[in-house]
């Protein structure tokens, strides 16, 4: 078989970077163009890209991820079925990883925690909208596999860097389906 006929399997558009440079510098300004333009599918691959290369927490990764999303999520361009894979492949990358919290976070530089702070946030918010859209695309199986597993990582994570929409979305999943109150006596 020639070298010409085999297929290659397609990158997903977020795991494309913009351009062939991958000077941080660079990839930051072009996002910033992006949201400028209201491109969130360009803010999604500048932040994917970023992400790779020095973490969620560097040149506002984090924020290109998700407000990309939140652009693309509104705009004509946007498919479930894709949405979905971004949602799986960015939850199961955080899910396999539980970084280390030091005792007293706020005896901690910034720049130590910042790191720890921006994975166990963005691994809550990618859970939760997972399950959003597999409701809004109809897949019962895809919320039904996922809500523990999602449950799961919310907990697990320390409740610091837990966006309020994750404990509250947590605190009902316990409640329905009988599991131990998580955080008692913890606030928001």
């Amino acid at each position: 078989m020639s070298v010409f006929s085999r297929r290659r399997k397609p990158t997903a558009f977020w795991q494309e970077p913009p351009f062939r440079s991958t000077d941080l510098a660079q990839l930051y300004e072009y996002a910033l163009s992006c949201v400028g333009r209201e491109d969130g599918m360009g803010m999604m691959r500048s932040g994917w890209a970023i992400y790779r290369k020095a973490g969620l927490h560097a040149h506002q990764a984090e924020d290109f991820l998700r407000d990309g999303y939140q652009s693309w999520s509104q705009s004509l361009n946007f498919q479930p079925r894709v949405a979905i894979e971004f949602l799986t492949e960015l939850f199961e990358q955080l899910r396999e990883k539980n970084p280390a919290v030091p005792p007293n976070i706020y005896a901690v530089p910034r720049e130590l925690i910042e790191p720890i702070a921006s994975h166990y946030g963005m691994r809550c918010w990618a859970g939760n909208e997972l399950l959003a859209v597999a409701d809004h695309a109809s897949r019962p199986d895809l919320r039904e596999r996922y809500e523990p597993v999602v449950f799961a990582a919310i907990v697990r994570s320390p409740p610091e860097f837990v966006p309020a929409r994750s404990k509250g979305w947590a605190r009902a999943y316990a409640h329905d389906h009988g599991e131990p109150e998580p955080w008692p006596g913890l606030g928001g």
